[in-house]
């Protein structure tokens, strides 16, 4: 009985002490990774554009491009004053995935770079605009002339120029969250 009564002290003792390593907010030793969003989570986006709602299947589509941004945490670069957090990705020599981002079709190109393989199968049809940058290499003109791409995601509550220029025609919003220190970060798509 005795040695169980040591062996229960060390293990409190032990648990003890990793709280004092950890900080006391969970989400902030937390690995960067995405979250999906639902209505209530996407109301406040859908009403800074008029006559755009929150459509489930867009937002499925949005955490494949979350889940890819999150699994390379190491390529991911948070803005100081957290207002973006962006990640650089290097595609080779997939010239059809150039081909298809200069075009645009979004879809096929992220399919090129395997955006959703393994996690839901693909991107789907041609049938969205992402919200969020897109930039090439900064020393290239174009998306023909690079292999590398960033892709830059607000922080969650702020409207872009980029998503308001995606938004224009487009009755349906998705999105889903890269969440870094227990700041989100939103892949907003329309269709």
């Amino acid at each position: 009985m005795k040695n169980w009564k040591k062996l229960l002290v060390c293990l409190l003792v032990g648990l003890m002490a990793l709280t004092v390593f950890t900080a006391c907010d969970a989400s902030v030793g937390k690995p960067m990774g995405p979250e999906r969003s639902d209505a209530e989570s996407a109301k406040a986006l859908c009403e800074s554009f008029k006559g755009v709602t929150y459509d489930e299947e867009l937002s499925e589509k949005a955490y494949y491009i979350a889940y890819w941004v999150a699994q390379s945490a190491v390529s991911c670069k948070v803005n100081a004053e957290k207002t973006e957090l962006s990640r650089e990705n290097n595609i080779g020599n997939d010239a059809k995935a150039l081909l298809q981002m200069e075009n645009p079709r979004y879809a096929s190109a992220f399919d090129c770079m395997g955006i959703g393989k393994g996690i839901g199968g693909g991107m789907g049809v041609d049938d969205f605009t992402p919200g969020f940058a897109i930039q090439p290499d900064p020393n290239s003109q174009n998306f023909n002339t690079t292999s590398d791409i960033t892709f830059v995601l607000p922080n969650d509550g702020r409207v872009t120029d980029t998503m308001t220029k995606a938004a224009k025609g487009k009755t349906k919003l998705g999105v889903a969250y890269v969440v870094e220190k227990g700041v989100s970060y939103a892949v907003v798509l329309f269709g």
